[in-house]
């Protein structure tokens, strides 16, 4: 009979003690770097505990700076302390419209309802009987919330989530997470005066942050001197160019584990971490295939400046399409680029001239243009 094959990929050296330290979804019990911005999540939601109102939270900072962990197990430590209080986790890359929050939100409330044939406005008076009826505070993340709004109804779901306290006693909490800064401040005033929200924003980790942060990670996630140090070091140099990236450091530190095992290693080296490195680049260029027209053509002209001002780009790519859309449009594309890891943005002092948005490639530029005329 022939050997089991998983039987014949049992591996002589088992370098993970337990890699679930270094999955994407892990929220880790203790959040390193980031205690100023808990105390700040959590003296805006603590007024639930008591009965009262929260102030509704706008969160922002780049990619994998903490902002989502952060705010899991914020909210995780809230409802374990009263049961006065749920949450609701919305990734608005999949819930990317008026209709599809309201539905989620009203069956989170009890209110089953279909995702389809029924009216949005009919939905929205179900949320509010639902809410009514509710014996908690429901705290709502809509994360990624530029792609929300780049939806035509999408202000008008948050205008209605904001007034719900016209109707009734009870309200709901928002939080509100995004790569850009000046989210807010482009909102209808209508919309940024019922919100009035504490921003929260989240800076880059720096170098040693990142070597603090998975040192901690492979302290778990691996076995005893199964780990080159310098691992680390080139791990976190490499997330540090990215903008203060931690996500993508833990990712690579993962994906060289994994490589190193499958080449029965006796213990992981950087040539596995470069072939992370290299896996990981690959994987955030396959997004390119689905993007729009106009992203593609923001992505090749910042591919042939490496960085520019945000202002210099739309005058490019308003000189290279026939028919460019508006600045803000521009601005969504930008999020969502940034949100694939194909770009990367920081706010910058220009002095006199006010303030710019510096953008810069986050992928090797030959790598990128080649996707892109693949796609």
């Amino acid at each position: 009979m022939p050997k089991n094959i998983f039987a014949e990929a049992r591996r002589e050296h088992n370098l993970f003690r337990n890699e679930k330290y270094l999955y994407p979804e892990f929220v880790p019990e203790r959040l390193p770097h980031r205690d100023a911005e808990i105390d700040s999540l959590v003296y805006a939601l603590n007024p639930i505990a008591r009965g009262g109102k929260p102030q509704n939270v706008f969160v922002c900072g780049g990619t994998g700076v903490g902002k989502t962990a952060c705010i899991k197990f914020v909210l995780h430590q809230l409802e374990e302390h009263t049961d006065r209080a749920k949450h609701l986790y919305l990734n608005c890359f999949e819930f990317n419209s008026r209709h599809a929050v309201l539905s989620e939100l009203a069956n989170f409330l009890g209110e089953a309802v279909p995702r389809r044939g029924v009216a949005t406005d009919e939905l929205y008076s179900k949320l509010l009987n639902a809410l009514k009826q509710a014996s908690f505070t429901p705290v709502i993340v809509l994360d990624e919330v530029d792609q929300l709004l780049c939806a035509e109804d999408g202000e008008k779901l948050l205008y209605d989530l904001l007034r719900v306290i016209e109707y009734q006693k009870k309200g709901l909490e928002l939080i509100l997470v995004s790569n850009d800064k000046a989210l807010t401040v482009r909102l209808d005033p209508r919309i940024r005066s019922s919100l009035a929200e504490q921003a929260i924003e989240f800076n880059p980790y720096s170098p040693q942050q990142l070597k603090d942060i998975l040192r901690e990670r492979a302290e778990y996630a691996f076995a005893p001197g199964s780990l080159d140090p310098e691992v680390i070091n080139v791990a976190a140099a490499h997330a540090a160019k990215l903008g203060g990236d931690a996500r993508i450091a833990i990712e690579c530190l993962w994906k060289a584990g994994r490589e190193a095992e499958r080449v029965n290693a006796e213990r992981v080296e950087l040539c596995h971490l470069q072939n992370a490195f290299e896996a990981v680049a690959e994987q955030n260029l396959k997004a390119v295939k689905y993007l729009s027209e106009h992203e593609r053509a923001l992505l090749r002209i910042i591919a042939g400046k490496g960085t520019l001002h945000s202002g210099e780009l739309y005058q490019q790519y308003a000189s290279a399409v026939k028919e460019p859309v508006t600045e803000r449009r521009i601005r969504d594309f930008l999020a969502n680029l940034e949100a694939h890891r194909l770009i990367r943005s920081a706010l910058i002092d220009l002095g006199n001239k006010g303030k710019t948005k510096e953008i810069t490639l986050a992928v090797q530029g030959e790598a990128l243009l080649k996707a892109l005329d693949a796609a």
